[in-house]
């Protein structure tokens, strides 16, 4: 990347957001609140209070309580489970190695395999750096115990503190946020339609699309997942805000294609064509306001599959604009279609946790990684450099991808922080002598730190490590800071750790996050394909409720494994388009959404026999389908396809006979919805093969 490109990036990044500002307000008075405690009661190990703030802090209350609860839990546990192990280990040095072993693969176990992976950090990484102590601390029983009771007590303190000014200054509802964010990836589509149409009427956003472009969907998923777990209407229709939540921001991806290609297509398209599209986000987004979607009397379908005048991104918003508001109102109107998150089994861990090797896989690298560093830095007599076991835990993630992103965060974020509290030590506080003059400097490193925590995924992790380096400069103890060799040593550390894991995840393993996310999406697709068979009805009727919910729940896990994957692994990506990944995953939840419903209307109908065949051929035909799409992205290879196209006119035909047929015309309307759904499916799984993702 040229020096022009990275001030560019940083310009994006670091560009004002919705409730950036605030966000970096609240932390940074928390952290300063901290500090009250801290100096009045000469707390030692300050450093951990302010780690914990930039852990929990989240822009809703249910996120902030839920993960102040868990962390406080988590660390009880490693920490209780550390002393224990100093109990049986202390004089026995072989036993403790094996100890800290255990304590470093089962933390990267755990967060692997649960639900709440921060969990297993929250469990692990404290117990494993408890019992190195004894070799960076005199092993003296009574002082190591009482360092790790302060341990507890500053994570205590600075959860508390956090949770108390988020409370108190952002008491904010995870679903009004989720209302909110739509709202505004909407109204900023609809400004740059209208622009582009010639039309200056309305005022233009706060927030540019590109913002949104880079943002993605990893705020709004947060906000779905806090949402749900505290709302039952968002609990209810989780798979369908989870879908528009995908559409949404493909709607955003859209909209600037289309701004890139204007100067070329805009005189080829007409005005109108834009203020349609336009006037479609509008009616969405007041619809939104409401709580609900457009209802099919006030919508007015904008895709017309036969039209060739327009450019490919303009055509894509009215198809997704179309999918939003006529394939997704039966989750809002009768929840029990999609079914309910609450519906799904009880329980901590993944469905595939002790049966997937990937995990253990994933647990032995960052395990023997930290082991490595544990070994040199004791070895070499440099207990300064311990943070390279951190290292080696913490940018341990899924993909090779992933875990080079976390890992340039890192040692970006130490270098920098270290720089500002070096300026600090050596310029500002000097000239300082009351609590006031440290208190501004510590809020302006703070806000600084805050400021880029609270921005994308490509750059927040930077921030929270400008932060705990510049603390670990200022806050040595409780005089004035004159020790930088801690500074020198993080970032030796840091480095030390990130070649060691670097080279291990390169050797031991290798998982790249194409293959991952070319896998997950063969994978969903298979699933679709044996829930379109089983959702077939065969004429014994023998699929019940439960089947299809067991389907519903195993999908609806893989769509939110392929958002997060696509959301942590931006920085490898390797051969696939994002952009069309995101039309493909938007396309695959229209047509996961549309055999559940078509799975819920089956069992309010009674079809004539010739229907009922006709509709097991096109089910049995439409599963074939999804199984070679499938195949074709898993191994490049091209299966035949059928001919779904032939089949739906066939359905069509009988069902037409069927209604006109003297008797039966109680069934006729449900007769024609179900006829419609395999219509709107037919033409999903038609845009779905037709997607270059494997080109």
């Amino acid at each position: 990347m040229s020096f022009s490109a990275l001030l560019d990036f940083l310009r994006r990044e670091l560009a004002p957001t919705p409730g950036r500002g605030s966000a970096a307000f609240r932390l940074t008075l928390a952290c300063m609140a901290a500090t009250i405690p801290i100096m009045t009661h000469r707390i030692p190990e300050a450093l951990i209070v302010m780690i914990v703030m930039y852990l929990i802090t989240q822009e809703d209350y249910a996120a902030t309580l839920i993960g102040s609860v868990l962390g406080a839990v988590g660390v009880t546990i490693g920490l209780g489970s550390a002393l224990l192990a100093w109990e049986i280990s202390l004089d026995i040095p072989w036993l403790r190695l094996c100890f800290i072993v255990v304590f470093l693969f089962g933390g990267l176990f755990l967060k692997r395999v649960l639900k709440i992976g921060a969990l297993g950090s929250a469990i692990g990484l404290p117990a494993a750096l408890v019992m190195i102590v004894p070799d960076v601390f005199p092993p003296r029983p009574e002082v190591m115990v009482d360092f790790v009771l302060w341990i507890w007590w500053c994570v205590i303190l600075g959860l508390s503190v956090n949770a108390g000014v988020q409370l108190l200054l952002s008491p904010g509802d995870p679903l009004i946020l989720l209302r909110g964010v739509l709202d505004t990836r909407l109204l900023a589509v609809e400004h740059s339609l209208r622009r582009l149409a010639g039309s200056v009427a309305m005022e233009p956003p706060a927030i540019s699309l590109n913002t949104f472009e880079i943002v993605g969907m990893s705020r709004p998923l947060a906000l779905l997942k806090s949402a749900s777990i505290i709302h039952r209407w968002a609990r209810e229709r989780h798979v369908g805000l989870a879908a528009i939540i995908t559409l949404v921001d493909r709607l955003v991806t859209d909209a600037i294609a289309l701004e890139a290609l204007a100067p070329l297509s805009s005189a080829e398209i007409s005005n109108q064509h834009f203020l349609k599209v336009a006037d479609g986000c509008d009616l969405t987004r007041r619809a939104f306001a409401e709580l609900r979607l457009p209802s099919p009397s006030e919508w007015t379908a904008l895709a017309v599959e036969q039209t060739s005048d327009t450019v490919p991104p303009l055509m894509d918003m009215e198809r997704t604009l179309d999918q939003i508001v006529l394939a997704l109102p039966g989750c809002f109107e009768d929840p029990g279609v999609c079914g309910a998150v609450s519906d799904e089994k009880p329980g901590l861990f993944l469905p595939d946790s002790f049966d997937n090797p990937e995990y253990v896989r994933f647990a032995i690298k960052g395990s023997l990684a930290a082991f490595i560093c544990y070994v040199c830095f004791i070895g070499f007599d440099y207990p300064g450099i311990y943070t390279s076991v951190v290292t080696c835990f913490v940018v341990a993630l899924s993909t090779i991808g992933a875990s080079n992103q976390k890992g340039t965060l890192r040692f970006g974020g130490a270098a920098v922080g270290g720089g500002m509290a070096l300026i600090a030590l050596v310029y500002l506080l000097p000239n300082f002598e009351s609590i006031g003059g440290f208190w501004l400097v510590f809020c302006a490193g703070t806000a600084v730190a805050a400021w880029v925590n609270f921005g994308t995924p490509r750059i927040s992790y930077g921030g929270y490590q400008i932060g705990l380096a510049f603390y670990k400069g200022v806050l040595q103890g409780f005089g004035p800071a004159m020790n930088l060799t801690v500074i020198r040593d993080r970032l030796i550390g840091v480095f030390f750790g990130l070649t060691v894991f670097g080279i291990l995840e390169l050797v031991l393993w290798p998982v790249r996050a194409a293959d991952v996310l070319r896998a997950s999406l063969a994978e969903i697709l298979r699933l679709l394909g044996e829930l379109a068979r089983t959702g077939a009805g065969s004429a014994s009727q023998t699929v019940t409720g439960d089947d299809v919910d067991e389907w519903r729940r195993r999908i609806s896990q893989k769509v939110e494994d392929i958002q997060g994957l696509i959301e942590s692994s931006k920085f490898e990506l390797g051969t696939f388009k994002l952009s069309e990944v995101q039309k493909f995953v938007g396309d695959a939840q229209i047509i996961f959404i549309l055999l559940l419903t078509l799975a819920h209307e089956r069992h309010d109908v009674t079809a004539p026999n010739v229907v009922r065949a006709a509709a097991v051929e096109l089910d049995d035909a439409m599963a074939a389908a999804l199984l070679a799409l499938s195949t074709r992205i898993a191994s490049d290879s091209q299966p035949a396809a059928p001919d779904l196209e032939g089949m739906i006119n066939s359905l069509e035909r009988h069902v037409a006979v069927c209604t006109n047929a003297p008797g039966e015309t109680a069934a006729s309307p449900q007769l024609a919805e179900c006829s419609a759904l395999y219509r709107s499916l037919v033409a999903a799984i038609k845009r779905l093969s037709m997607n270059p993702l494997d080109a």
